[in-house]
């Protein structure tokens, strides 16, 4: 018991210096009729000497994601070619590499299926990310229109 606690010690104090931001928090303000929408941001990851120490036996990833107050139900999702179609697929968690990953419309991206709410352009909401070995990610998603977030992209 004792090792178990001087662990989870060790990775809170760690997970602060793990060198790991997350920023640009965009919600996609649902098209009408549709009950999902999508979730970008952009995550840099900077393996640091205390996570190097630890010895993890695999990359930090994200695991899952939160927006409570939107949608119960949000998925990792990457786009891609199949058959000459573009599709969605799940993905059960992302291995982070070190400098930025984006995730943006047309690849990596969170689904939030089943909406509570319709959000609409201008609302934040809060998001968190689940860890696999540092303490979960939070940021503020601004809700944006499809205009607005491919303008961003141009």
């Amino acid at each position: 018991m004792r090792k178990i606690t001087l662990l989870m010690a060790a990775l809170c104090a760690f997970s602060t210096q793990a060198g790991i931001t997350v920023s640009d928090c965009v919600i996609r303000e649902p098209a009408p009729g549709m009950n999902m929408t999508a979730a970008y941001l952009t995550l840099e990851y900077t393996n640091s000497e205390s996570m190097k120490q630890l010895r993890l036996p695999s990359p930090e990833s994200v695991v899952g994601a939160s927006i409570s107050d939107i949608s119960d139900n949000v998925e990792i999702h990457k786009t891609q070619m199949v058959d000459g179609t573009t599709k969605m697929v799940r993905i059960p968690s992302l291995r982070l590499k070190e400098g930025k990953t984006l995730l943006k419309p047309g690849g990596l991206h969170l689904m939030l299926k089943g909406l509570k709410i319709r959000p609409k352009a201008g609302e934040t909401y809060p998001v968190k990310l689940w860890m696999t070995y540092t303490e979960d990610l939070k940021c503020e998603a601004l809700v944006k229109t499809s205009a607005e977030i491919n303008a961003d992209q141009g």
